[in-house]
């Protein structure tokens, strides 16, 4: 089983509009809300692509249902932690004009030591089941950014592997707890190094460095840009997919369910990778986005171009 944990979970407001000009009134073309977080889209897409997989996290329980709901109608076991509260709602304003999704995100319910003590506990028990553990997304108001690092150490204990997806601090110091993959995107990869990246051997050079503090796998996402994968022995690269965008949110999720889907049909780095440019490639091209048709996938999954780089 691979479990994924989603310690700041939303709902997603997305409104369509024709030009967006800010200062001005925008009149909304369309709107839908749904149950989201990082956490629950790579369970969405987990699921989608055929794995067993749980969801854990801590939850507000004044809007819980939209979220719950959700991963129950997708079959995703459900092992929030509730506490006191509603889940936060983000705002995105989507431009059907060029396609750039502007958002408004809110921070959170305040994580209480209580919840903090819980999810802990949660996640060990989670961990002596499953082989990956994938932590994903933004912290909470009053959660430390060491949880991440805590909890993959905890969770090593039983054999269960950490796949880290976060930013900021909070991914590098989730990187001291040796996390088997890692996957920034360029932003979050030239943010931790402290400069820009333009060529992929910086990419690669910095990719390795990680490589070299302990963590088995680095994948950077690099949007229209492709995506890099190393090992610290084999580093390959994938250019992004020939495809009609309808949205970008949620594709580095799926990249990273993608990547799993991968490496648990016993596939090695360049097949890893190929998985997760397919899943976020589906993602992207799909109004259902993370819940993409899993025959979109398979069509990718022979149309992903990977090559080794020196």
């Amino acid at each position: 089983m691979i479990a994924t944990l989603c310690l700041n979970p939303s709902i997603d407001r997305t409104v369509q509009v024709d030009r967006f000009t800010p200062g001005a009134t925008n009149r909304i073309l369309s709107e839908r809300s749904e149950g989201r977080g990082k956490g629950v889209n790579v369970a969405f897409t987990l699921k989608n692509l055929g794995l067993d997989v749980c969801c854990t996290g801590l939850l507000g329980e004044d809007n819980a249902p939209m979220i719950v709901n959700a991963l129950k109608k997708a079959g995703v076991a459900e092992l929030f932690i509730r506490q006191k509260g509603a889940v936060r709602t983000n705002l995105k304003i989507q431009d059907t004009a060029t396609r750039t999704i502007t958002e408004l995100n809110e921070p959170g319910v305040v994580a209480t030591e209580e919840s903090l003590i819980a999810i802990s506990r949660r996640v060990e028990e989670i961990a002596a089941k499953s082989e990956y553990l994938v932590l994903a997304g933004s912290l909470p108001p009053g959660c430390p950014n060491s949880i991440y690092r805590a909890l993959m150490t905890a969770a090593r204990r039983y054999g269960c592997k950490g796949v880290l997806d976060a930013s900021g601090e909070t991914f590098r110091d989730g990187l001291a707890g040796q996390p088997y993959l890692v996957k920034p995107n360029l932003q979050e990869l030239e943010q931790y190094c402290g400069r820009s990246l333009s060529t992929l051997r910086e990419i690669r050079d910095v990719a390795l460095e990680i490589v070299s503090r302990g963590v088995r796998v680095v994948v950077v996402s690099m949007g229209a840009g492709g995506a890099m994968a190393t090992d610290g022995v084999n580093t390959y690269y994938a250019p992004s997919a020939q495809v009609a965008v309808y949205s970008t949110v949620g594709a580095g999720d799926s990249m990273v369910a993608g990547l799993l889907k991968g490496f648990c049909s016993g596939g090695d780095l360049k097949e890893a990778l190929r998985s997760g440019v397919a899943a976020a490639s589906a993602a992207v091209s799909d109004p259902s986005g993370n819940l993409f048709p899993r025959e979109l996938y398979d069509q990718f999954m022979l149309k992903v171009d990977v090559s080794r780089i020196q």
